[in-house]
């Protein structure tokens, strides 16, 4: 017989009804995602359809030891090593069904995610946390009721332990705690455009995700770059959102002091009405914001939804009103023109 395993406890929970129970929820599930999560993007059906296929291999492979074990114990109980293995077979059927019971647990936090936020972004921090937090709930319920360790002595002993593990994890706890702060505060979502000026460098870009350690961008280079969220915390972030105000640009040109400003300004109009995407509200602007010896300085303001098509726009822009310009005979001063963001 094999002592340290306690089968009589292990078989108590090895029954049919944890197991209809899990399948029914799985499927009940699965009805509800056919059902209610059809506009979700194809990167989340993958994610979604990847869940339900690990967790169903886990609860057949969970029923069918189980089933093996029941059938061991019933037919070979009197074979010394027959026993063994049975007992083994139980352990190890209660240690995939644990698995089960979490993947299940993770397919029910997603599905309840995806369904209240159908097309913004879900931080992978928030699934990661839940994991956690179950798995260990779940360890200290099997090892409290099969193994009869006493979870709360376990954890006062460890107390100095988890001090020196702390001293010597301060970064990374730093990083999750900053991003666990981030996700309560919710300043921004997956999806958004944000510059992160830190005291040394400054970083721009789409937020891809957010994990236990750091924040992802994609920049407008689509280089994937990665801060560590204690970073962003301590950063003064600008954020460039759909639900914000539009993102509002200028460009600056100098023209020739003889130069007729209202016709100067007609051109910079005119260049700027034929480029698609330039909002109407709030209404472009040009305006005169310096008067030299030299030349005139003048600035055209205009706003765009997306933040992201900032370079491309701004492109457009230029070569836009460079041509009404050119094909209005005025001429622009020797210091050519500056690109500015207002």
């Amino acid at each position: 017989m094999v002592q340290w395993i306690p089968i009589d406890k292990i078989q108590y929970i090895l029954h049919i009804e944890p197991f209809s129970v899990s399948w029914i929820i799985i499927l009940l599930a699965w009805l509800f995602y056919l059902l209610f999560l059809k506009k979700i993007s194809e990167k989340r059906h993958n994610n979604l359809r990847g869940r339900f296929f690990s967790t169903i291999i886990y609860l057949i492979s969970a029923s069918l030891i189980t089933l093996l074990h029941w059938y061991s114990f019933d037919h070979f109980s009197q074979d010394l090593f027959a026993l063994k293995l049975t007992n083994y077979l139980g352990l190890l059927a209660l240690i995939v069904g644990a698995i089960a019971v979490v993947k299940l647990a993770q397919i029910l936090v997603y599905l309840y995610l995806f369904f209240s936020h159908m097309s913004n972004g879900i931080p992978i921090l928030i699934g990661n946390m839940f994991t956690f937090i179950f798995s260990l709930l779940i360890l200290s319920l099997i090892g409290s009721n099969v193994f009869g360790i006493n979870v709360a002595t376990l954890i006062a002993t460890s107390a100095i332990f988890s001090i020196v593990l702390g001293l010597a994890l301060q970064d990374t706890l730093g990083n999750f705690f900053s991003g666990v702060a981030l996700q309560i505060d919710r300043p921004f979502k997956i999806g958004d455009w944000v510059e992160v000026h830190g005291a040394d460098e400054q970083w721009t870009g789409q937020i891809q995700e957010i994990t236990w350690r750091a924040t992802f961008l994609l920049s407008f280079s689509d280089e994937l770059i990665m801060i560590p969220n204690k970073s962003i915390a301590q950063s003064q972030i600008l954020i460039f959102s759909q639900n914000q105000k539009p993102a509002r640009f200028n460009h600056t040109f100098h023209f020739n002091f003889d130069v007729k400003i209202d016709e100067a300004k007609e051109a910079l109009y005119a260049g700027l009405q034929t480029v698609p995407g330039i909002l109407e509200y709030p209404e472009p602007i040009a305006l005169v914001i310096d008067i030299t010896e030299s030349y005139i300085n003048m600035k055209i303001i205009y706003s765009i939804a997306d933040f992201g098509t900032r370079y491309r726009k701004g492109d457009a822009v230029m070569i836009a009103i460079l041509k009404t310009i050119h094909q209005r005979g005025l001429k622009l001063a020797l210091p050519g023109l500056k690109i500015t963001q207002s």
